[in-house]
This record gives structure tokens, C-alpha cells and sequence, in this order.
């Protein structure tokens, strides 16, 4: 009995920094369709728009859901498909990529498609943060001011670098919050310039903050920074960047399913997106999403290689 053709989305994100005004969405869709899928485009023009496409590409039962964007896509989507059978296929195209260096997807459109074609599918937890979904981490403090800071333009003409260097403009006003909040039922207080929930490792996409972390084992990997001032901030900037942070006096570090930050006012992004301040509680779906990755051993942050 011949086997019905697998259905697709082919999701594109044209604001997105790394997606050219120019890309060839039509052609894409139809090399899918002559490798045999039955696909369809979607170009949504807002975060609730890629959304509501996920959800029409759930609805209609399709096998994957390509999205070509940056991270911030990739969480639209996830909040459209979560606990469904559609897997989420990234294409690079968004600033830093940080899900795409994560589980090794290849540059450019074709190569990744083939990837993803020849791939895997995998189940992972979906963070959320007062609902609102996220895949790699959520962070409270001076990154999450950073994030909120950078000016729209410098973004799209400097990528990651933009907030290198709107970091380094707010060095002057470094300073710990302190900041309480209660995980998994226990309450703490403590000063920190930056408190990083992680679901997975790479932050930024250079750096691992929570380098221990699981995308399937149904915790938040949590890191608090909390410099003794600006000299040792800058030591700790140091030893992050040459990944030699792990052990660091600079950090504590905890495993919780529920986070919720009680100190109001502070910053949070999700995903490298800024999305609101505290109070903020966020919390874990185990396995509520399924991801396509490339074939091949499963990259280190899938613990149990739940396969669907």
C-alpha cells in the first residue's frame, strides 16, 4: 500500500536579520515538493501571525514545520505546535542562531532541508515563562537590560556584536539586584547580576552558562552570577568567555522543574528576546515538543534520546 506523501510548512520570517528580502521561499517549497512532500508556504508578517501559522500547520497534520528565522521564530512557532506530532525544523536566519549551533544544523537553506529530510525526530521540554513558551533559556538581570537596551538599527547592522557593545556602554551602571525567588517550593534571597534558566546549554551562542543542561530531563538548569563588584565582574566575563566558568565562587547553580522570581521589576528575555519584568514564574513541559535534527549521534544535550 503506497504511503501517503508527508505534509510540510515551509515557515519564513522575512524581518528576520539573516533572512534576505530576496530569498527564494517559492523555490524552496517546490524542491520539497519534488523530493515528494506535500508542502505549503507560509510568510507571516508578526510573531502572532507565525504562531497562528504553527497552529494551522499542526491542525492540518503536518509531519514538520521548517522555519526559516533566528530564535525568536523558532519560539513563535514552538507556542503553535507544542504538544502536537508536527516537529520543528530550524533554517538559519535570525541573528545569533543559538538552536542551530546547538544541534549542529548546517549554513545555508538546501543543506539544512537535506538535514532535515535525512534527520531525526526528537522530544524535548518547552520552557515557560508566565505561559509564554521558550527553547533554549530565560534570563533575570542585567543581560535581560542589555537585551531590552539595544537599539533595534545596531541589532540588524551588528548582530551578537550589538550587544557586546551595548553591554559595554552600561558597564557604568553595573550593580547586583537582590533577588528572591522560590524553586520548586524552597525560597532563597540573593544578590546576583544575572540569574540564567537554562533548558539548554549554549548562551549566545559562544558561551555555555549552564554547560550540565538537558533539553529532555524536565528541569531548568539554573546559574546565578553574582560578581563581588565591577573587577570581579570582569574576571568572570573572562573565565565565561574562555569557558572555564563551570566551578567558578562567581556562580551558584541549582536544578528546579518551578522557578518563580518574586522581586519585582527586573528584566527578563527569553530566547534573546526581551519580554517583560518580574514577577515572573517560570516552569517546564516535559516533552511537549518535538524537534527535527540532523542524522548522526544525537548532539549532547538529549540525555534520554526519546525519539518519536
Amino acid at each position: 500500500m503506497t504511503q501517503p506523501p508527508q505534509k510540510a510548512t515551509f515557515l519564513v520570517n522575512f524581518s528576520a536579520r539573516g533572512v534576505r528580502a530576496d530569498f527564494n521561499a517559492e523555490g524552496a517549497v517546490g524542491y520539497l515538493r519534488r523530493r515528494g512532500l506535500d508542502a505549503v508556504l507560509a510568510a507571516p508578517a508578526s510573531p502572532s501571525e507565525a504562531a497562528e501559522a504553527a497552529r494551522a500547520s499542526a491542525a492540518r497534520g503536518d509531519d514538520i514545520l521548517f522555519v526559516v528565522g533566528g530564535d525568536g521564530s523558532l519560539r513563535d512557532a514552538a507556542a503553535g505546535i507544542a504538544g502536537s506530532t508536527t516537529a520543528l525544523a530550524a533554517i538559519r536566519g535570525g541573528t545569533a542562531n543559538v538552536w542551530a549551533k546547538e544541534v549542529g544544523i548546517p549554513r545555508g537553506a538546501r543543506e539544512a532541508i537535506d538535514a532535515h529530510l535525512s534527520g531525526r525526530r526528537v522530544r524535548m521540554d518547552l520552557g515557560r515563562a508566565d505561559g509564554v513558551p521558550f527553547l533554549l533559556m530565560a534570563s533575570i538581570g542585567f543581560d535581560a537590560a542589555v537585551t531590552r537596551a539595544v537599539p533595534r538599527g545596531l541589532k540588524a547592522r551588528l548582530g551578537p556584536g550589538a550587544y557586546v557593545l551595548q553591554g559595554l556602554r552600561m558597564l557604568p551602571g553595573l550593580r547586583s539586584s537582590s533577588i528572591a525567588w522560590v524553586a520548586d517550593g524552597r525560597p532563597d534571597r540573593s544578590p546576583a547580576l544575572a540569574l540564567v534558566l537554562g533548558n539548554t546549554r549554549l548562551y549566545g551562542g559562544l558561551v555555555e552558562l549552564t554547560p550540565d543542561a538537558s533539553a529532555d530531563d524536565g528541569l531548568l538548569d539554573l546559574c546565578a552570577i553574582h560578581p563581588a563588584g565591577i573587577a570581579d565582574s570582569f574576571r568572570i566575563a573572562a573565565r565565561i568567555v574562555t569557558r572555564r566558568f563551570h566551578h567558578d565562587s562567581g556562580a551558584w547553580r541549582a536544578r528546579a522543574r518551578e522557578v518563580c522570581i518574586e522581586t519585582p521589576g527586573l528584566p527578563v528575555q527569553l530566547d534573546g528576546d526581551f519580554v517583560g519584568e518580574t514577577p515572573m514564574c517560570f516552569t517546564v513541559e516535559p516533552g511537549a515538543l518535538i524537534v527535527s535534527v540532523p542524522a548522526g549521534p544525537l548532539p549532547a544535550i538529549f540525555g534520554d534520546a526519546r525519539v518519536s
